[in-house]
C-alpha cells in the first residue's frame, strides 16, 4: 500500500516537471507568427487609436456579416419547404363554392 502510493507520487511530479518543461519549451520558441508580419500590421494598425478602433468596428462588421449570410444559408437550406418564404402555397388553394354567398344574402 506504501508502495503504491510513493509510485503514484513520483508518477505525478514527474508529470508535472515534464509539463512544466514543455510549455517552457514551446512558450520561448516565439510566437507563431513571424516578426515582420507583426511590425507590418502594428505599423498600419496599431499605431494610431483611431485606426486600432476603426480596424476593430469593421473587422466585427465583416465577420458578422459574414457568418450572418452563413448561417441563414444553412438554415434556408435545412429548412427547406418548412418556412413560410419556401412553402408552395398552390397545393392549399380551396375553391370556393358560391354557396357561401347565397347564405349571406337572406
Amino acid at each position: 500500500m506504501m508502495f503504491s502510493t510513493l509510485a503514484r507520487r513520483s508518477l505525478l511530479q514527474n508529470g508535472r516537471q515534464q509539463l512544466v518543461n514543455n510549455s517552457r519549451r514551446t512558450a520561448a520558441s516565439g510566437p507563431p507568427i513571424p516578426a515582420s508580419a507583426l511590425r507590418q500590421w502594428y505599423n498600419t494598425f496599431g499605431k494610431s487609436n483611431i485606426t486600432y478602433v476603426s480596424f476593430v468596428v469593421v473587422g466585427m462588421l465583416v465577420v458578422e456579416t459574414v457568418y450572418g449570410v452563413t448561417t441563414d444559408f444553412v438554415w434556408n437550406t435545412v429548412n427547406q419547404g418548412k418556412t413560410f418564404e419556401t412553402v408552395d402555397w398552390t397545393k392549399f388553394v380551396v375553391e370556393d363554392d358560391d354557396d357561401d354567398d347565397d347564405d349571406n344574402s337572406s
